[in-house]
């Protein structure tokens, strides 16, 4: 045995990481607040092992194969925390063309979609994952996570665009003017606020909760909105449409929230039913992968 394998031997029996020595040892923290609120905003919330794998139990019998003939395309926020879900995506399907921003808008535009569509054929089969994300820590509190994954070990807020927008409105000095500097921010503000009823009454002050349902609404809009554009030009096309919201737990795992699940065929959308989510695939132990 070399001294860097008794080095490392000592650490890691002492509950250290050999090489950047923080510890090993797992945290032992009651989850029951956690389980209370998800139960509570998020009914029927799936692991994200378990939903790509439904969603693909359900489209395969209508034609679309993973690997074969159809394109995944997954709009997430550019947070890092959000990465587990896109690779139990691309996991399943293949490589994914990407058409997320901040808070998991859709600002790839017109040009963005043409892009993903541009070498498929006529015929060709698309599913899309499109999702907002927000984050529950152990007690129960929304917005804060810890992000073990990226090395971090102190609490953070998730998603981070959307809770700077939740204080910006609190604070009653909103600003949705263009900004050059902060594009995907400044246009996250603008078109979630025309979007929706967000801002419809001055006198309520949204909490991070409601400007992440915002966000989840404008996506769908907007998803369907640029799939139904490709699809009065290419009518043999099947799309599948997901959208919801991404939620990140304690100890680094991942559950998602499916807020709509549709069907474009022939130019019509139509409701896509999944599978009930067995509630033992939600308790904090089920298999997610960690951010």
């Amino acid at each position: 045995m070399t001294s860097f394998d008794s080095y490392a031997t000592k650490l890691s029996s002492n509950g250290a990481c050999p090489h950047c020595h923080q510890s090993m040892k797992k945290k032992t923290t009651s989850t029951d607040g956690f389980q209370s609120t998800l139960d509570k905003l998020f009914p029927n919330a799936y692991g994200l092992e378990e939903f790509v794998f439904e969603t693909k139990q359900t489209l395969v019998p209508k034609g679309f194969y993973p690997h074969v003939n159809t394109l995944v395309c997954v709009g997430l926020c550019r947070d890092e925390i959000t990465s587990p879900f896109e690779e139990e995506i691309e996991a399943m399907w293949g490589q994914a063309f990407i058409c997320g921003s901040l808070g998991g808008m859709l600002f790839c535009g017109e040009t963005g979609f043409a892009a993903a569509h541009h070498h498929a054929p006529s015929n060709g089969f698309f599913v899309y994952y499109c999702f907002t994300h927000i984050a529950i820590d152990h007690e129960g509190n929304v917005g804060a996570v810890y992000r073990t994954r990226s090395g971090m070990n102190e609490k953070t807020t998730a998603c981070g665009a959307l809770a700077a927008f939740t204080n910006e409105i609190a604070s009653k000095k909103l600003n949705l003017a263009f900004n050059e500097d902060d594009i995907e921010m400044s246009m996250l503000k603008k078109h979630i606020a025309k979007k929706t009823n967000l801002l419809a009454d001055p006198e309520s002050t949204p909490d991070l909760f409601k400007v992440t349902m915002a966000a989840y609404e404008t996506i769908t809009m907007d998803l369907e909105r640029h799939v139904k554009h490709d699809a009065e030009k290419f009518k043999d096309r099947q799309y599948a449409l997901f959208t919801g919201v991404q939620i990140h737990g304690p100890n680094g795992t991942d559950y998602c929230w499916v807020g709509k699940a549709s069907l474009l065929i022939k130019g019509e959308l139509s409701p896509l039913v999944l599978s009930p989510n067995p509630s033992s695939q939600v308790q904090t132990g089920a298999s997610t992968k960690s951010h």
